[in-house]
């Protein structure tokens, strides 16, 4: 059984990274940023944003992007995942339960609509 618990969710405007990786059109676009560990026999600390000009009125509530899509209507496409090893932050190792500088892996995805429009950018750190 999978477990999520919300640790963090703010909006705000997108810093230059967040634009870039989620293509955002408009200046100032606006995104949430959830904070959460997710739990499905192993533990993942889990940052993600998500583009409110894709999602209005969204508030974090735990759903995967597979659900966040189908409630809004858009098809969901390709996603686009790059691991690495990572030594632990303090955050990163308090959360996963680890020692501070411990070899994590760290998951980058970008995830898309069928036609191509980026909708989520989650980093996941995970126990290795």
């Amino acid at each position: 059984m999978t477990s999520t618990a919300l640790i963090t969710q703010s909006t705000g405007i997108a810093t230059v990274e967040e634009w870039a990786k989620l293509d955002l059109k408009v200046p100032n676009s606006r995104v949430l940023r959830v904070t959460r560990v997710r739990r499905d026999g192993a533990v993942t600390l889990e940052e993600v944003i998500l583009p409110l000009e894709r999602f209005p009125g969204l508030i974090a509530d735990g759903s995967d992007i597979t659900v966040l899509t189908q409630r809004y209507g858009l098809s969901l496409g390709r996603a686009t995942e790059r691991a690495t090893i990572v030594p632990a932050t303090r955050e990163v190792a308090k959360h996963l339960g680890i020692g501070v500088g411990a070899d994590v892996m760290k998951l980058d995805r970008i995830a898309e609509t069928a036609d191509g429009e980026p909708v989520e950018w989650r980093v996941a750190f995970r126990k290795i």
